[in-house]
């Protein structure tokens, strides 16, 4: 009895840790499933606890509690893997299960007071719907091919033929306390699963992530595209036909011909202003002769337009990308050299543009303050967290640095660009 009983405790206490670690993989994820994994590793310990009281006092009301307890954690796993299957519908039927063990388990206790009368229905239960999870996470690997599911099913499965030993072994004395520890061993392994099948799910909401971003930003780019278009094709040539047109009117009027060439000048202006936006929105440079060139031209102008005396290196041995990793690239730069003018104080700033071990690689080097704080309120402060969601929905990275200056690198597979 009392090997038994240290038994019953040390299942007690591994259930208890099992269902902590299910409460907070809920937490963290907020899933259904999991809530449902939570509930039932907390019946779990409740019926252990039960048996235990039964153990020590040997009370039938402690035994009545542990039968209905069996059977509650019977349904909240099944219903846990229903759950994660998304096939859990609540049907009328289902109030029946829940109303057999407390009504078999008051028959068996108290009006047939016979044990084997009430821990055979109970037993049979519970293995019957530990089979059926098994099932269910076992059809979940075959179309899934998730790692969780498959260990699973495989564990359920051995669980639920290992429940049949109760009440033929257990109940008799022939399997204590070495029953306990084989559903210990289980719990543990279920836990494993259940632990093996959140990380599947949060890699899976990543993938979502990365995947919705991807979509956003080439969303994005294609609305910068179309505007750029517009203006190109329509905005400024009816500006050019504006200024064609001006400039018959002032040989006309060689009288006014000062205030006409005032007027020609801001039509000019304009008309520059919008060739600036229109490559700014899309270069094309990167449609028509590919990345380096667009990327050597933008340090180019961007030079032109500062006081920052900014070097251009690339190798020969780049390899074409595609056109989602060249926009990529050249937003990337864009923004780099944006926030040295505006946040660095920097006079010098050098750009390398590379192939290395399979990956492409662009750095932005400057000469300037660099950052003064963590890397995540630099990110956040300096609004370089686009940098990260573009290169990563790529499969890049993107690192800062701070060693005489701010160091931007940014690395793409060459198989992902």
């Amino acid at each position: 009895m009392i090997g038994e009983l240290h038994a019953v405790i040390l299942q007690g206490a591994v259930t208890f840790g099992t269902a902590a670690l299910s409460w907070y993989l809920y937490v963290a994820h907020r899933k259904d499933f999991i809530l449902w994994w939570a509930v039932t590793w907390t019946l779990y310990v409740l019926r252990v606890s039960a048996i235990a009281a039964f153990l020590v006092r040997e009370e039938p009301g402690w035994l009545f509690v542990h039968q209905v307890l069996t059977g509650l954690t019977a349904l909240a796993l099944l219903w846990a893997a229903l759950s994660y299957s998304r096939s859990a519908r609540w049907r009328p039927w289902y109030g029946g299960l829940v109303l057999f063990p407390f009504a078999w388990s008051y028959v068996a206790i108290y009006k047939l007071q016979s044990f084997l009368a009430a821990a055979v229905p109970a037993v049979l239960f519970l293995s019957f719907a530990t089979l059926l999870t098994s099932r269910v996470f076992w059809r979940q690997w075959r179309n899934a091919g998730s790692r969780g599911a498959m260990v699973l099913a495989s564990v359920l499965l051995l669980w639920a033929l290992h429940h049949l030993d109760y009440p033929l072994l257990r109940a008799r004395g022939a399997w204590n306390p070495w029953g306990y520890y084989v559903d210990i061993l289980f719990v543990l392994a279920t836990g494993i699963g259940v632990v093996i099948l959140g990380f599947e799910e949060l890699q899976r909401r990543a993938t979502e992530i990365e995947r919705i971003t991807g979509r956003m930003l080439r969303q994005h780019e294609e609305d910068r595209r179309r505007l750029s278009l517009e203006l190109h094709d329509q905005s400024a040539q009816v500006w050019a036909a504006v200024r064609m047109q001006l400039g018959l009117l002032r040989e006309e009027a060689r009288t006014s011909a000062p205030r006409f060439d005032r007027i020609l000048s801001l039509v000019d202006s304009g008309m520059k202003s919008i060739r600036s936006v229109t490559t700014d929105l899309r270069p094309p440079l990167l449609d028509d002769l590919g990345v380096t060139p667009a990327l050597r031209e933008l340090t180019a102008n961007f030079a032109g337009e500062t006081d920052l005396a900014i070097a251009f290196d690339a190798t020969a041995d780049v390899p074409a990308l595609s056109p989602e990793a060249g926009l990529a690239l050249y937003r990337v730069l864009q923004e780099a050299l944006s926030n040295v003018a505006r946040h660095a104080g920097a006079t010098v700033v050098r750009v390398r543009f590379f192939t290395e071990d399979g990956t492409v690689t662009l750095t932005v080097e400057d000469n300037g303050r660099g950052f003064s704080r963590t890397a995540a309120a630099v990110t956040k402060s300096l609004g370089l967290a686009g940098m990260s969601e573009r290169i990563g929905a790529l499969g890049g990275s993107v690192a800062f640095e701070s060693r005489g200056g701010a160091i931007v690198t940014v690395r793409l597979p060459v198989d992902a660009s």
